[in-house]
């Protein structure tokens, strides 16, 4: 039973699991548990529902009623309670009704008496937590790059005549699409004035539609655009323009160029909150006035967005945020192009690629009891 939260869990850590698990030939079955969150994009249940290895898929309002006893389920003999991402409170929830052990992957550890083993993300995190038994598995999302790259996927979508090509990302909250494809747009005609003969790309998850977003009316926008398609773009890019986010972490593994984005001043009424300001948030008239002002404060105090940065805990991309216009983006990707080489290393000891094998490895030990 895996439960698992928003779209950047769910493609990075989910999904490799299942491909290693697939590959492997682990004769498991899941259940996937989506949980109630801000962060989601109401999109997760249709991307992961065609996957041979699951069988059953629960909707947040299915998994709310059956963690707290108001939905009862058929239960198997055996079973594992698998968190990757979201409120780990479900995921004890769950335990609690199905009297399953309950393993946590990811770089925070809440609810720990309930938790029978803690798989660490990050190196940094297996040292922090005293807590036991653990082990450092790595990041599921360096595991997504190297089967991209092992599989040597061939795409048809790729960049139309002229260089530089530039890869413009908006995130997976469509709710936000509007004005960040309406900043990108500006940006791309002042990049031009630097760059005539440019290319440029958007990529949407593939979880969205033409149908999905045709309030955005695409084919005017000028910039040709894919589905799905990011990992392969991304390789192609000479450089990418993203708002923070998972995809900041994919950029990172491969090694590529960026540049982090974040203008508050149109997409801060898009960011969600969560605990007690995700609450006040919602007050009519002066919540959006609050949310406002506590987005501002934690621009202010946070040293880094991008997680890149905040891992390595240096400029590995230069992030523009708050006030930003378009000709400064245009500006910062100039000085970047210019830039004849990508100085990005990777300690292979912090960030190994095994995490995937190694999850699986550790199932199909438990399995053998």
């Amino acid at each position: 039973m895996i439960t698992v939260n928003g779209p950047g869990e769910l493609y990075y850590w989910v999904l490799p699991l299942l491909n290693t698990l697939a590959v492997e030939k682990v004769p498991i079955k899941i259940w996937i548990f989506l949980t109630p969150c801000q962060f989601s994009s109401g999109k997760e249940q249709k991307a992961i529902e065609e996957n041979d290895l699951v069988r059953k898929v629960f909707s947040p309002g299915e998994t709310l009623r059956i963690c707290w006893g108001w939905s009862r389920i058929p239960l198997p003999p055996r079973g594992l309670i698998l968190f990757l991402g979201g409120d780990i409170f479900y995921a004890v929830l769950l335990k609690k009704r199905t009297g399953f052990p309950l393993w946590v992957y990811g770089g925070h550890l809440r609810w720990s008496h309930w938790v029978d083993l803690y798989l660490a993300r990050y190196r940094k995190d297996f040292k922090k937590y005293t807590f036991s038994p653990k082990i450092f598995v790595g990041d599921l999302l360096r595991s997504y790059v190297q089967q991209w790259e092992t599989a040597s996927r061939r795409s048809l979508s790729c960049f139309p005549c002229g260089n530089p090509r530039i890869l413009f990302l908006p995130g997976s909250r469509g709710a936000a699409y509007k004005y960040t494809m309406s900043f990108y747009k500006q940006v791309a005609h002042k990049i031009q004035e630097f760059y005539p003969d440019s290319s440029f790309v958007v990529s949407f998850p593939g979880n969205y539609s033409v149908e999905d977003l045709s309030h955005l009316g695409l084919d005017s926008l000028g910039i040709p655009f894919y589905f799905g398609e990011t990992s392969p773009l991304m390789s192609q890019a000479d450089i990418t323009v993203t708002i923070p986010g998972s995809n900041n972490l994919e950029l990172f593994y491969r090694k590529r160029r960026a540049l982090i984005v974040l203008p508050l001043e149109s997409t801060e009424t898009f960011i969600p909150l969560t605990g007690i300001p995700g609450i006040i948030e919602k007050i009519p008239g002066l919540g959006p006035m609050i949310k406002r002002r506590i987005i501002r404060s934690l621009n202010r105090k946070k040293k880094w967005i991008s997680l890149p940065n905040i891992l390595m805990d240096r400029e590995i991309y230069p992030e523009l945020r708050g006030k930003v216009q378009p000709e400064q983006v245009a500006s910062m990707v100039k000085m970047l192009l210019e830039q004849k080489t990508v100085d990005i290393v990777i300690p292979e000891d912090d960030f190994p690629s095994s995490a995937s094998r190694t999850i699986s490895r550790l199932i199909q030990e438990r399995w053998a009891c």
